[in-house]
């Protein structure tokens, strides 16, 4: 009788082992395993622990996944850098924040700088006006604008050599770099060439 029992038990204890490999896989469509907030409740949150006040677009909408965050925690930079993720921009004035998207950022009043402030957030948006003197800024744009997302903008005026920037101080910082960088490459006093048309502007 012993010799029936002890097999018994092993197929007992092997059955709930079969059956865990045999589960299947979460479906595509599964819900994720973490949590979500509200992007405008998320807002609220960090309005009331830094005092800052928020007018939202209505347009401004997104459930943010917390993964590895406390929504509890989140401070105005983390934040800054979520709405920039969702799409979202922000510009603080006379201690108000908007939010809108990003299709907007660029009609946004920002003050107009030489050069990324460096009180600046890596997620708040600057305009910087930059007058290089020894390289063509209308050359520099085909080259650097694809290092801009699509709501930025980035524009050369010929007449000045000056380019715009608008963008994130972050990215900004970099493709100020990247214009030291051809500046100094550059040979002194370079200009730029003469189009078609100016030179028949010309005759």
């Amino acid at each position: 009788m012993n010799r029936r029992i002890v097999p018994a038990l092993t197929l007992a204890l092997l059955i709930p082992m079969f059956a865990s490999a045999a589960d299947p896989a979460p479906a595509p469509g599964a819900a994720p395993n973490y949590a979500t907030i509200e992007i405008g409740e998320l807002i609220a949150k960090v309005a009331k622990r830094t005092g800052k006040q928020f007018i939202v677009d209505p347009r401004v909408r997104a459930e943010v996944p917390l993964i590895g965050l406390d929504a509890e925690r989140v401070d105005y930079p983390k934040l800054l850098a979520i709405l920039n993720v969702h799409m979202f921009a922000t510009y603080e004035a006379g201690g108000v924040v908007r939010v809108v998207p990003d299709a907007n950022a660029r009609q946004l009043p920002i003050p107009v700088t030489s050069e990324v402030p460096a009180t600046a957030l890596d997620d708040e948006l600057v305009t910087v006006m930059l007058s290089p003197k020894n390289m063509c800024v209308m050359q520099s744009v085909p080259v650097l604008r694809p290092l801009m997302p699509q709501a930025a903008h980035m524009a050369a005026y010929p007449l000045t050599n000056t380019l715009i920037l608008s963008d994130r101080a972050a990215n900004v910082r970099r493709i100020v770099d990247m214009v030291g960088r051809l500046e100094k490459a550059a040979p002194a006093g370079q200009k730029c060439p003469e189009s078609n048309s100016s030179k028949n502007d010309s005759k």
